[in-house]
């Protein structure tokens, strides 16, 4: 279902590659963020796409806060410390040398953001400020994509199968980076979300492992776990996969839906040309514009 109406505003628009990505140049976010057709065409491309990077911004913080609501309700995040007391809908996520080991790279595995929680996040941005010279890299991977390509008796097989989920109790995969087991851990229910499910505005259908489906109801521990990690590696193969660097004006979107993502190790350092600074907006719901 395509939100753009015939008058909406053409986007200069690059892929990034077959399956997912789209770079926008051109577009000044400051300026237009409050106009409703240029953000149905903003909505209707990530929905297309699974993620967008969109270059050359300059935002204020409560135009950024502004730009995030546009999507859906920011949640504030539950690590008081990482939110900025001003605008506590904007996450900090940096590589101070003085963050604990227990806490450095926690975002170095295959996840959708909040599918660990009843309602999980729909949208997540960053807005880049400061990058290093190397490293710092995020991976994303189409979980729709990843769907579609599998043979269709094994697509009807997925349907309607329910998967557990908890915070770090997903089978890991290759170059993934298991927990430090010192890092805090959250007491949270355990949640169930369907094993495929369809995008809310668009409906297509895609799989939802994330980093946190750890059973299937009415299945077999053992083979859930191995249902599990065969899927979470499919989706992650090269063919669903690209690789990009928030650099500073950068916003970057991806759509929680029909997509996982990883961080990479970064060098914990404030020395020049090393420090990475961004600023996360995660959203739940759906934009006002689709719900319109």
């Amino acid at each position: 279902m395509s939100l753009v109406s015939a008058a909406a505003p053409a986007l200069a628009a690059t892929p990034l590659s077959p399956a997912l990505g789209s770079v926008i140049t051109g577009l000044d976010l400051g300026r237009c963020t409050d106009d409703a057709r240029t953000m149905r065409a903003l909505i209707d491309l990530l929905h297309q796409r699974g993620v967008l990077v969109i270059k050359g911004q300059n935002l204020s913080d409560a135009d950024y806060v502004r730009f995030g609501r546009q999507w859906g309700r920011p949640l504030e995040f539950f690590i008081k410390e990482h939110r900025r007391q001003d605008h506590p809908e904007m996450i900090r996520i940096n590589n101070d040398p003085a963050t604990p080991p227990a806490l450095r790279d926690g975002a170095v595995h295959w996840h959708s953001d909040g599918s660990y929680e009843a309602e999980p996040a729909a949208v997540t941005m960053l807005y880049g400020k400061e990058a290093p010279r190397e490293g710092g890299e995020t991976l994303f991977a189409s979980t729709a994509a990843a769907f579609e390509a599998l043979p269709a008796g094994r697509r009807m097989t997925l349907e309607g199968l329910v998967a557990i989920h908890e915070l770090g109790a997903a089978p890991w995969i290759e170059g993934e980076t298991p927990p430090d087991p010192n890092r805090p851990k959250r007491d949270m229910p355990r949640q169930r979300h369907p094993l495929v499910i369809r995008h809310p505005v668009t409906g297509r259908r895609a799989l939802f492992t994330s980093g946190t489906a750890c059973g299937i109801e009415g299945m077999d521990q053992e083979a859930a776990m191995a249902l599990i990690h065969f899927l979470r590696a499919h989706i992650t193969q090269r063919q669903f996969r690209i690789s990009y660097k928030v650099l500073p004006g950068d916003i970057v979107l991806w759509d929680n839906y029909s997509t996982v993502h990883s961080a990479t190790p970064v060098a914990y350092s404030d020395a020049e040309g090393e420090r990475r600074l961004l600023y996360r907006i995660s959203t739940k719901g759906m934009p006002a514009l689709c719900r319109a």
